[in-house]
């Protein structure tokens, strides 16, 4: 990928995750962290909502089901690695944890799904 293209990308991703930070706080989440990266992984945003501290990774592609589809099994495993480092620096944080996703397409509503996985699986 050329130096402009991942640029653009990069672009593109920031401000999927402003969206998505806009319609979580919309929707009654506390945002706690954004980007949050470890030399395991990174998360794109960690919020609280009722009893959990939810983990959300925000993908924006051409549709909604391709969105969806993007996140891999790898790529799950780096974002619980990253997960548990984020609870062991924030102990005083009791809540469950809980993976969610948001997927973002042009021309649509964000659609956001809780629990998309658990860990481990």
């Amino acid at each position: 990928m050329g130096a402009d293209k991942k640029r653009q990308a990069e672009r593109r991703g920031r401000n999927a995750e402003k969206v998505a930070r806009i319609y979580l706080r919309l929707k009654g989440y506390r945002i706690l962290s954004d980007r949050f990266k470890t030399k395991m992984g990174e998360i794109d945003i960690v919020a609280t909502r009722g009893n959990y501290i939810v983990f959300i990774e925000v993908k924006a592609r051409a549709n909604l089901d391709t969105a969806l589809d993007s996140i891999a099994y790898k790529q799950r495993r780096r974002i619980e690695k990253a997960a548990s480092l984020w609870l062991k620096q924030h102990p005083d944080e009791t809540c469950s944890p809980r993976f969610d996703v948001i997927a973002l397409a042009p021309g649509r509503w964000p659609r956001h799904i809780k629990s998309a996985w658990r860990y481990g699986e």
